[in-house]
C-alpha cells in the first residue's frame, strides 16, 4: 500500500508539472493551519463531582499551492486519548493527521497520501459544530476522518458528484501491515441548492489470515444515508448509519441515526440542537461496542469574529451499561470554544 500511494503521489506531481510547465511565472503561496478546540465542563446531578478544563484538539500545519493544479498539506493533530471512564485521566497524543498532495483539474480532484476522507465530510459540514461534538460516524467509531491512501471526487454536473476512496482503513493512528484495505463509494445529489442527499457505502476486507477462518471473521460493511435542508431561516439534517461485522467479527452489527438543526438569530448568534440514538443487534452481550444509548445536545453559539466560536451548551447522555444491563443517565454543562487561523 505504501508503494502504491507514493506512486500515485509521484504521478500527480508529474501530471501537474507536465500540464503547467509553461507557467514559469507561477508563484508558490502558502498559509498556516491552526485550529484549537477547548472546553470547560461540569457534571450536573449525580455527575456533579466531575468537572475540568480540556483542550480536546489542536491542529497545527501548513498548506501550500505549489502549481495551479497542485497543492500540498501537512497537519499534526494533538488530541487526548480515549478515557477508560469519565473519572479516568486522559493523556495527550500527538499524531501526523495529514501529509497529502491534491491535484485538481476542472471537475476532478485526486488526493494522495495521509489524506482527509470523504466518508462523513458532508454530514460534518452540515452539522457545523465539530468543536462541540464529532459527527455520528466519527463519534461512534464507524470510520476515521483521515487515512493513508487515495481519494477521488468528480463533479458531473452542479447537482451530482461522486467520490471514491481506497485506503488502509485503519485511520491515521495505525500502520497497516496486514493486507487489509477499505474501499468506499459515495454519491451526493443536490436537486435544488437548499437540499442535499447523500448515500455512501464501503467494504473493509479481512486479512489473508482471517479469511482462513470464515466462520469467525467476516468482511466489514458500512452504509450511510443523509438528507439535509438548509435555508436562511434554519438548517435540518438527518442521517442513518449501519455497520455490519464491525472489526470483521460475525454479528458485530450496530446502527443508529442522528438529527440536528441550527437556527440563526443574527450573523453572530445561532441556536442549535442534536439527537443521536445508537444500538446494536446483540445488546445484552455488546461489550465490543463502547457506547449504545442516546445523546442530546442543546446550546447557543456566539461568534464575535470569524476565527472564534463560543458555545455554552447542555448534554444529556443515556448510556447502556453492558455489565449491569441497565441504563446510566448523566447531565453535563459545557462551555466550548473553537479558535482557527
Amino acid at each position: 500500500m505504501k508503494q502504491f500511494t507514493f506512486s500515485v503521489l509521484f504521478i500527480l506531481l508529474g501530471l501537474s508539472v507536465f500540464g503547467q510547465e509553461k507557467k514559469d511565472d507561477f508563484k508558490i503561496t502558502g498559509s498556516p493551519i491552526v485550529t484549537v478546540y477547548t472546553n470547560y465542563h461540569a457534571g450536573l446531578g449525580e455527575s456533579n463531582g466531575i468537572s475540568g478544563f480540556e483542550i480536546t484538539r489542536a491542529y497545527l500545519g501548513y498548506q501550500a499551492q505549489l502549481l495551479p493544479s497542485l497543492s500540498a498539506k501537512i497537519v499534526v493533530d494533538a488530541g487526548v486519548s480515549p478515557a477508560e471512564s469519565l473519572m479516568a485521566a486522559q493523556k495527550r497524543e500527538v499524531y501526523l493527521k495529514n501529509a497529502q498532495l491534491t491535484w485538481k483539474e476542472q471537475n476532478l480532484t485526486i488526493n494522495g497520501g495521509l489524506t482527509g476522507l470523504l466518508q462523513f465530510n458532508v454530514q460534518e459540514k452540515f452539522w457545523g459544530h465539530r468543536y462541540i461534538a464529532q459527527s455520528f460516524q466519527d463519534l461512534y467509531k464507524m470510520g476515521s476522518s483521515a487515512d493513508l491512501g487515495v481519494t477521488a471526487e468528480y463533479q458531473f454536473i452542479p447537482q451530482l458528484s461522486a467520490d471514491f476512496s481506497f485506503t488502509n482503513g485503519e485511520g491515521y493512528k495505525n500502520i497497516n501491515t496486514d493486507n487489509k484495505y477499505r474501499t468506499g463509494l459515495g454519491i451526493t445529489i443536490k436537486p435544488i441548492p437548499s437540499l442535499t442527499i447523500r448515500a455512501y457505502g464501503d467494504i473493509f476486507q479481512q486479512s489473508l489470515a482471517e479469511k482462513t477462518n470464515p466462520d469467525t471473521y467476516k468482511t466489514q460493511q458500512t452504509l450511510a444515508l443523509f438528507g439535509g435542508y438548509k435555508c436562511k431561516y434554519f438548517s435540518l439534517g438527518a442521517e442513518y448509519n449501519y455497520q455490519k461485522n464491525s472489526a470483521w467479527k460475525d454479528r458485530n452489527n450496530y446502527y443508529g441515526y442522528s438529527v440536528y438543526t441550527t437556527v440563526p438569530i443574527n450573523k453572530k448568534w445561532h441556536v442549535f440542537g442534536r439527537y443521536d440514538n445508537i444500538d446494536s443487534d446483540d445488546k445484552d452481550s455488546n461489550k465490543w461496542i463502547s457506547f449504545t444509548g442516546d445523546l442530546v445536545i442543546v446550546g447557543v453559539e456566539f461568534s464575535p469574529i470569524k476565527n472564534i466560536k463560543i458555545s455554552p451548551n447542555y448534554k444529556f447522555v443515556k448510556d447502556y451499561d453492558t455489565k449491569l444491563l441497565a441504563h446510566n443517565n448523566s447531565n453535563w454543562a459545557y462551555l466550548n470554544v473553537e479558535f482557527t487561523w
